[in-house]
């Protein structure tokens, strides 16, 4: 947090004045498991949708619906999401605002890139979502020559141009730029990239603005103008107060607890060493110095002197502290939500008591979490498909054929991590319970069970625990499955109609002889 407000060399030792790391450890522990809740790599934790119930539960829809969040899942875990999710995490729960910026990749259709928040500048709308954002980036001469020179030169022979016209690469990017790039200094130049939404290029189909801009002198230069049509950067914010922009977290909670602690280790290990090696005192003539403090060391003194030398402090007791110390450190814990996150069980306790517990607890943490859904987790989907079709480019390689239903419709994300599921699982939960409670009155009249639809009560449950929808057959197999079972009963009765027909004729035909 402290890079924020100062500036200090790259490669500088931090933490040397550390004593005890509770802090850090916790902040650890809950990034992984905002990690392992949130967008745990190894589980589907969204699904895609339509925002029209009757779409969504055709059997067809929602097939491609899940085949299509299988193909957004595999495109986030090959990009390089997963590793810079982990830091966007710590940066939420240390500084309480984290951003990401989302860019088109043509090797793995998305690539990610964790800001750091002293970097930037954000704007809220009056809805108090975030809509415009400024990223400053210090790149070196060769680097700004060869991100932005083809498209503001025309060529990517930039030591020809130079040396043949050296007046247009001075116009587009400036006089220190040009020296730098030429005698190959590594001095670093601002570059300024601005998002904001605009109508400027809402002929174009694109809602907000891009632009890079060069701080060089006095003057600066525009490198590069776009446009995105969803807004490529994520900013979360853990908490925020009213009237900011900027969130609070989890470690401005913890930090006066975090910063007595260090001080009271600091403390207690000076006891410690008081302890181990204490100062001594002993007569000012009586011994022949240097004194020896090592193992095995021998000392003379003079006869009719005090023989020994004795410690100054004999009662010190390290161990004092600790109880503080242990009490600071449960603090710092709880502000880490550190005490939810580890599951307290019995030896004893059964599969169902343990699976309450967890459900339990992570019901707890998503009122926390629920600012996330709606910043990062969400955006961050739909921004991932708009990517996939520009990818994809309509030959389906990526997309699949969607059908008919959905050509018209937009999709929706439904957030289906651990988190949002011990919500959903509530609702299966008190269908469990109703059927248990109806249990009684369905011994005295077992034809009331004809009012419940036991069909459409396991298709609520596949979705709400997130199945495969492949695994459950579709309405017009279902159809023919009953129509088939239906025509083989009446077969079967019809054929035993005949059976016991043809019996009672064999016994009536000898007395009618």
């Amino acid at each position: 947090m402290q890079d924020i407000i100062t500036t200090k060399t790259p490669g500088t030792k931090k933490g040397i004045y550390l004593f005890d790391n509770t802090a850090m450890t916790s902040c650890e522990m809950l990034a992984s498991a905002l990690h392992g809740m949130l967008t745990n790599p190894n589980t589907f934790w969204f699904e895609l949708a339509t925002r029209i119930n009757e779409v969504n539960n055709k059997d067809d829809v929602r097939e491609y619906l899940q085949e299509l969040t299988g193909t957004a899942h595999r495109v986030l875990n090959t990009s390089n999401f997963q590793t810079e999710i982990h830091q966007f995490y710590l940066d939420l729960i240390t500084i309480g605002t984290a951003i990401m910026t989302r860019k088109n990749s043509d090797e793995y259709v998305v690539h990610f890139q964790t800001r750091h928040i002293a970097s930037c500048v954000i704007v809220e709308d009056k809805l108090g979502r975030v809509c415009e954002l400024t990223y400053c980036e210090k790149l070196e001469a060769n680097q700004i020559l060869e991100e932005f020179g083809e498209e503001n030169l025309g060529t990517t022979d930039l030591d020809g141009l130079i040396a043949t016209n050296e007046q247009l690469v001075k116009d587009k990017f400036g006089d220190q730029v040009l020296a730098a790039y030429k005698d190959h200094a590594t001095t670093k130049f601002e570059v300024l990239h601005t998002v904001y939404k605009n109508d400027l290029l809402k002929e174009r189909g694109l809602n907000y603005v891009s632009e890079y801009v060069l701080k060089s002198g006095k003057d600066n230069k525009s490198l590069r103008v776009g446009g995105f049509r969803k807004f490529p950067y994520l900013v979360a914010r853990w908490v925020k107060a009213s009237g900011e922009k900027y969130g609070r977290s989890p470690a401005m909670t913890a930090l006066p607890e975090a910063k007595s602690v260090n001080q009271m280790v600091k403390a207690v290990i000076k006891a410690a060493q008081k302890v181990v090696d204490p100062p001594t005192q002993g007569p000012d003539d009586g011994f022949l110095r240097p004194l020896k403090t090592a193992p095995g060391s021998h000392h003379y003194y003079r006869a009719g002197t005090p023989d020994r030398i004795e410690a100054i402090f004999k009662d010190i007791n390290p161990r004092i502290g600790f109880e503080l110390i242990r009490d600071r450190q449960e603090q710092i814990k709880k502000a880490f939500y550190v005490d939810r996150l580890n599951l307290a069980v019995g030896d004893r306790a059964t599969t169902v008591e343990v699976n309450q517990r967890i459900e339990e607890q992570l019901r707890f943490l998503s009122p926390m979490l629920g600012r996330q859904r709606f910043e990062v987790l969400i955006p961050l989907i739909d921004g991932l498909i708009d990517d996939m079709i520009d990818f994809d480019g309509g030959t389906g390689e990526l997309m699949g054929t969607p059908p008919p239903e959905l050509l018209d419709l937009e999709l929706s994300v439904q957030y289906t991590s651990p988190i949002a599921r011990a919500q959903i699982v509530t609702e299966g939960q008190n269908m469990v319970r109703a059927l248990e409670a109806s249990g009684q009155f369905l011994q005295l009249d077992p034809t009331a069970a004809d009012v419940i639809d036991s069909t459409e009560a396991i298709r609520i449950n596949w979705r709400n625990y997130g199945a495969p929808q492949k695994a459950l057959r579709s309405n017009k197999a279902l159809e023919d499955i009953r129509s088939a079972r239906e025509q083989a009963q009446a077969a079967a009765l019809q054929q035993q109609e005949e059976m016991v027909q043809t019996e009672q004729v064999s016994k009536l035909a000898p007395v009618m002889k």
